[in-house]
């Protein structure tokens, strides 16, 4: 075999094709992860698809496994390439090989990219999963450019023998190269200071934010269901979300989609009406529905794959009814749980409209529930003076999840809000100016625990989950450091690079 070092390397032909090569593994490998920082939302976004297809299907296996085949046809002909550039010292693909990588990276990219916008909630994931890992990627990164910086500088009149004099001459391509290095090594030694990840903190640790269980616990059991409330008490939520509802005869249900198809047996008790809206069933129709078996037969978060649910509890979820909402009020009484109402508005043209807000409100001060207990967000004027004339205003008035108020509109506004509530559309900043002026946010819908980590850096109150049992078994944040204690670990390794620039430096002056 060829032994091969820096300049026999350049000087072989067909190299360019090892640079694509890797650019197609790397491609493909950044996709996968992209899968893998998505990990925890995989079951919502196989619903999601679903959905919209009309029909079951995994999404999230077809397309790891669609991604995995190029990952693995980039390795092996990297592979080929460089047998054959250490034996014939050169590359001679074949055209296949020559196209094939370039149309893989482009169809793949635009398929990544055009299924990044259509879910777009999950698409804020990734910046903070990748600022959230960033301290345990730069210290090492910085360490390695600290041992690599006399190599590196050793380097370069290889690198300068190499580039072409007809674009650069001589003195030039010192200046360039040189220029390149340091350009280099300042962005990957200040973007630590420049960009200090959420998990650094100013002071003491905020206190963990309270635990509002999506649904219910709804990753362990079915969704808006008595059930879910039980595991998410039992499992250390302060409170739940419902979404509510109202039947052709003004029975108010909990129900989040708007039809009955993914959580209930509708096709098979009313197969001529299984596409038919929630709202036009009455509360009889409505109980004759199993509304946990589907849970227990497609187990869509693998809580039963995974052992966090055993299967007799989920045989027990078969014949579920849908719960009232007046149910659902004296459970929440019984057990001094938050609740949020989630109000899904029925149609114009639904007989009980008109008084849809009042029935709920009716029926909350009925259940005798602490209304200090109740949250409502809502920039509805309608309801708010609903609450205003029944004299309920001791509930938790919430602005509206839509609008993002910032801080200023928090403040001036003409309601007596006491919170906030945003799918997390916030910046660092405004969080902790939220938390710094007392005021309570609530994040929704948080299932990554890297991100549930860096909102309690930041000072949020509450985060609404479907993983509840996983962030209340939480002590700590997975990583925080105080910022003092941040800057000195980054002065270290500021010192530890100076001093080897200098120790590089009297090296080369005494070989001179």
């Amino acid at each position: 075999m060829v032994k091969m070092d820096i300049n026999s390397f350049l000087r072989r032909k067909g190299k360019k094709w090892l640079f694509l090569d890797s650019a197609l593994i790397i491609n493909m490998a950044v996709l996968t992860l992209i899968m893998l920082i998505f990990h925890v939302y995989w079951g919502d976004i196989n619903i999601i698809v679903s959905d919209y297809v009309n029909f079951d299907i995994n999404l999230v296996f077809i397309i790891i496994v669609i991604v995995l085949l190029p990952l693995i046809y980039g390795a092996a002909i990297l592979h080929v390439h460089l047998r054959n550039i250490k034996k014939h010292n050169e590359i001679k693909p074949c055209i296949l090989n020559k196209i094939l990588p370039l149309v893989l990276m482009f169809i793949y990219s635009s398929l990544f990219a055009l299924l990044l916008l259509e879910l777009e909630q999950y698409s804020r994931l990734i910046p903070q999963v990748i600022e959230f890992y960033s301290i345990f990627l730069t210290i090492p990164l910085s360490l390695l450019l600290i041992l690599g910086l006399y190599p590196l500088i050793k380097s370069i009149p290889q690198w300068k023998n190499h580039l072409s004099n007809r674009i650069l001459n001589v003195e030039i391509k010192s200046k360039v190269i040189l220029g390149l290095l340091i350009t280099g090594y300042f962005f990957a030694f200040a973007s630590p200071l420049l960009f200090i990840p959420s998990n650094v903190i100013s002071g003491d640790l905020p206190p963990k934010p309270n635990i509002i269980a999506h649904r219910g616990a709804s990753h362990l059991a079915p969704e808006n269901t008595i059930v879910a409330g039980e595991l998410a008490v039992e499992r250390g939520a302060v409170g739940w979300e419902v979404d509510i509802r109202i039947s052709v005869d003004g029975e108010l249900i909990l129900m989040h989609d708007d039809t009955l198809t993914r959580t209930t047996n509708v096709e098979d008790i009313f197969p001529n009406r299984k596409n038919d809206l929630a709202e036009t069933f009455t509360l009889s129709e409505l109980r004759q529905l199993d509304a946990g078996s589907w849970f227990a037969d497609k187990d869509p978060y693998g809580a039963l794959t995974f052992g966090r649910v055993s299967k007799e509890d989920g045989d027990n979820y078969r014949g579920l009814q849908i719960p009232t909402f007046e149910e659902i009020l004296n459970f929440t009484r019984d057990n001094d749980f938050l609740i949020d109402f989630d109000i899904k508005s029925p149609s114009s043209s639904h007989l009980y409209k008109d008084v849809y807000f009042e029935t709920i409100l009716n029926e909350t001060l009925e259940s005798g529930i602490n209304l200090t207990r109740v949250m409502i967000f809502t920039s509805d004027a309608e309801w708010i003076d609903l609450i205003n004339q029944k004299n309920a205003t001791d509930v938790l008035l919430g602005m509206d999840m839509r609008s993002n108020p910032s801080l200023e509109e928090f403040e001036t506004s003409e309601y007596n809000y006491t919170i906030i509530k945003t799918g997390d559309e916030y910046s660092n900043e405004l969080y902790r100016s939220f938390y710094s002026s007392n005021i309570p946010v609530m994040v929704y819908t948080i299932d990554s625990i890297e991100r549930f980590s860096q909102l309690w850096c930041l000072g949020t109150a509450f985060v609404m989950t479907n993983e509840v049992h996983t962030f209340n078994d939480l002590k700590n944040p997975i990583w925080y450091l105080n910022i003092e204690s941040y800057i000195v670990l980054w002065s270290i390794i500021y010192v530890a690079a100076l001093s080897s620039l200098l120790i590089i430096k009297f090296v080369l002056l005494k070989k001179r």
